[in-house]
């Protein structure tokens, strides 16, 4: 009846039980072929499943793939219960196949041990045919668990490795969009006479929803404009290069006419223009802006702010303030104007405009007390671009909650 093997091959049959989490009909038993042993065998026998034997663990080492559908009955000899030798080889076993230990009654307090062990039940010699046939349902639903669980981990780990490379093509796409935004913002700095104007763009993710534009025109005027678009990443991202399109144009058509009575009045009816153009898009967006044009001739700056924060800052003589003007957003309300402001810039000044992302780099709670700290900041670090992000530690961010985003115009400086 018992025969002994040094390793065993994994028939047909249980490969097919094995898929199916149901449990094999060929029990494996391992231990010392003695009368408890043999009792068991009958009663396996006789619950319709047939037995295989093997002296000890040791004989069956260098066995199966997974197999969470195969029970395999440990005998333990009484005079090394728990062995360390035997907790060794157990262990390789309980975690892919249904481990039964087979106890003498004297021996029942054991069980908690090998159950810590984790056996998947303890059988009593002696137990009736109704306790092995309950012990095999539960064995039956323990093996459809671990099946389930090992089906739901591999289609987790497909999905995670989908996952995975979903997101090395999305960072790759981001990262070449980076590229090509990065590549419609104008040279930084460009110098014009005694005017020079420069800019530092942080996104919060590989796209920005902040965008800068400028350049100089007909030998005279600088135009500009500072934008943050509602939101981050890629949507934010494409209403930058649709504003940069919907500008360039405009600034393209005065430029091949020559004129310069647009110029002398611009950036009046700009936003307006700028609005019904966002609006028609259906995207849901809206933006923040300050756009101006300056002349450099008569050093008189025209500019009008849509819902920007901060608001420009000039600095002169080391004192910084925030200049007038207000305006809603671009992009909310069909029927908004904006109005253009004026001033003339000193012989020797900076003009500051910031994105909201600086109120992070600001340890102040209210509003009011951040700006207030800006201009302290700004008021002694206003020389060039690199000294306005180092007066707000902007390289020092690893990862900013919102876009931070900078451009610097300075005359006499």
């Amino acid at each position: 009846m018992f025969k002994k093997l040094n390793r065993f091959v994994i028939p047909t049959y249980f490969k097919v039980g094995l898929l199916m989490g149901e449990i094999n009909s060929l029990v494996f038993l391992a231990g010392e072929q003695d009368a408890r042993l043999r009792r068991l065998i009958s009663g396996v026998e006789e619950s319709g499943r047939q037995c295989q034997c093997f002296p000890d663990l040791s004989t069956i080492d260098g066995s199966p793939e997974d197999s969470f559908s195969q029970v395999l009955v440990f005998s333990p000899p009484a005079s090394t219960l728990i062995s360390s030798e035997n907790t060794h080889l157990l262990k390789a076993y309980v975690d892919n196949h249904l481990v039964v230990v087979l106890l003498d009654e004297s021996s029942a307090s054991a069980a908690v041990e090998y159950f810590r062990l984790g056996v998947a039940d303890v059988w009593f010699d002696g137990m009736s045919q109704t306790e092995l046939s309950e012990s095999f349902a539960r064995l039956q639903n323990i093996s459809e668990a671990k099946y389930k669980g090992r089906t739901y981990s591999h289609e987790l780990e497909k999905a995670n490795a989908e996952l995975q490379e979903s997101l090395r093509m999305l960072k790759q796409d981001q990262m070449a969009g980076l590229e090509v935004q990065k590549s419609l913002m104008p040279e930084s700095p460009l110098a014009f006479g005694e005017y020079e104007i420069s800019h530092s763009v942080t996104p919060s993710l590989y796209l920005s929803g902040d965008f800068v534009g400028y350049n100089f025109v007909l030998g005279r005027y600088l135009l500009f404009y500072f934008a943050d678009v509602s939101g981050h990443g890629a949507s934010s991202a494409f209403i930058t290069v649709l504003l940069r399109f919907m500008i360039g144009r405009v600034i393209r058509r005065h430029v091949t006419e020559n004129d310069y009575a647009a110029l002398n009045e611009a950036p009046a009816g700009l936003l307006e223009h700028v609005n019904k153009q966002i609006l028609a898009t259906g995207l849901g967006k809206h933006l923040t802006i300050v756009a101006g044009c300056l002349d450099t001739e008569t050093s008189k700056l025209r500019y009008v702010v849509g819902a920007q924060l901060p608001r420009p800052i000039l600095i002169v003589d080391g004192v910084a303030k925030y200049l007038p003007g207000k305006g809603k957003p671009v992009g909310i309300f069909e029927e908004a104007s904006w109005q253009v402001e004026e001033i003339t810039l000193p012989k020797r000044c900076a003009l500051v405009l910031l994105s909201d992302g600086v109120f992070d780099l600001v340890p102040d709670k209210d509003l009011s007390d951040k700006e207030q700290t800006l201009l302290r900041f700004l008021a002694v670090s206003s020389d060039d671009i690199e000294s306005l992000k180092q007066a707000l530690s902007v390289d020092f961010i690893e990862d900013p909650r919102d876009d931070i985003s900078m451009c610097l115009l300075t005359r006499g400086m």
